[in-house]
C-alpha cells in the first residue's frame, strides 16, 4: 500500500491517544518522493544556552514512492511519532536514536505488539526498484579514505565538482579522488548534494558499473 495523507493522519490520532496520551498536536502532513527514505520527522533545532536544544516546526513526511505492507507503513509512522514526542516535549536524549527513543520504542514494542526498529531506510534494492532502468545522469567521486572506498554525488555544476573536490583534497586522509560521470541509474541510489557527508560503498560491487562511466579529466569538465 501507499502512503496516504488520510490514512496517517488516520492512524496518527489513533496512536496519539493510545500510545502518547493525546498529547501531540496534529503537525503537518507531506508526501513526498524521496528513495532515500519512507518516513521521516522534521523539525527546526536551535541550540541555546549551555547547549540545550530548543524544537519547533514540526512536519512528518512519508514517501510515496514505496509499497509499503500495512504494518511496515504503522509502523513507520510509530518510530516518527516517538521522534515527534521527543522534540515536542523538548527532551533531551543522547543522540538521534539514544535511550530515550530506545526506551519508548521498547515499552510501545512490548505493550502492543509492535515491531518498531531503530530504523526503517530504505534497502538499496528498494530504492534501486523505485528508481527503475531509465538513465539518470550522475557526477560522483570515488575516494579513497583510510584503506577504505567511499562515494559522493554532487549536481552536475561545475563550480560545485570544483567546491566539493577542493574540500575532499583538503583532509588529510583523503588519499586519493577520481570524479566520474554516468547514466546508470545504480548511481542514482546515492544523493546529490553539497552536504560534507561521503557513503562507504563496496568497491567490488560498484566498480562494473564504473566499466561504462566517463572519468573527468584533471579540469573536471563534463563531457
Amino acid at each position: 500500500m501507499k502512503a496516504t495523507e488520510e490514512y496517517i493522519k488516520e492512524h496518527f490520532e489513533l496512536y496519539n491517544r493510545a500510545m502518547f496520551g493525546g498529547t501531540l498536536p496534529v503537525p503537518p502532513i507531506h508526501l513526498t518522493n524521496a528513495r532515500t527514505y519512507m518516513g521521516m520527522m522534521t523539525c527546526r533545532k536551535r541550540v541555546g544556552l549551555f547547549g540545550k536544544k530548543h524544537f519547533s516546526n514540526f512536519a512528518l513526511r512519508f514517501s510515496k514512492r514505496f509499497d509499503f505492507t500495512e504494518q511496515e507503513l504503522q509502523d513507520t509512522l510509530i518510530h516518527e511519532m516517538i521522534h515527534y514526542y521527543i522534540s515536542y516535549n523538548q527532551l533531551q536524549d543522547s543522540s538521534a536514536h539514544g535511550q530515550l527513543f530506545r526506551q519508548m520504542m521498547d515499552e510501545i514494542n512490548q505493550k502492543y505488539g509492535r515491531h518498531i526498529t531503530i530504523s526503517h531506510r530504505s534497502s538499496k534494492e528498494e530504492r534501486l526498484q523505485v528508481i527503475g532502468n531509465r538513465p539518470r545522469p550522475r557526477v560522483f567521486a570515488i575516494i579513497e579514505m583510510n584503506g577504505k572506498h567511499f562515494i559522493k554525488s554532487v549536481p552536475r555544476i561545475a563550480m560545485r565538482i570544483r567546491t566539493m573536490h577542493r574540500w575532499l583534497l583538503s583532509a588529510p586522509e583523503v588519499k586519493s579522488v577520481q570524479w566520474y560521470y554516468s547514466i546508470d541509474p545504480y548511481f542514482a541510489i546515492y544523493p546529490s548534494s553539497m552536504g560534507r557527508h561521503v557513503q562507504r560503498i563496496d568497491l567490488n560491487e560498484i566498480q562494473p558499473h564504473l566499466l561504462n562511466a566517463t572519468p573527468l579529466g584533471e579540469e573536471l569538465t563534463l563531457p
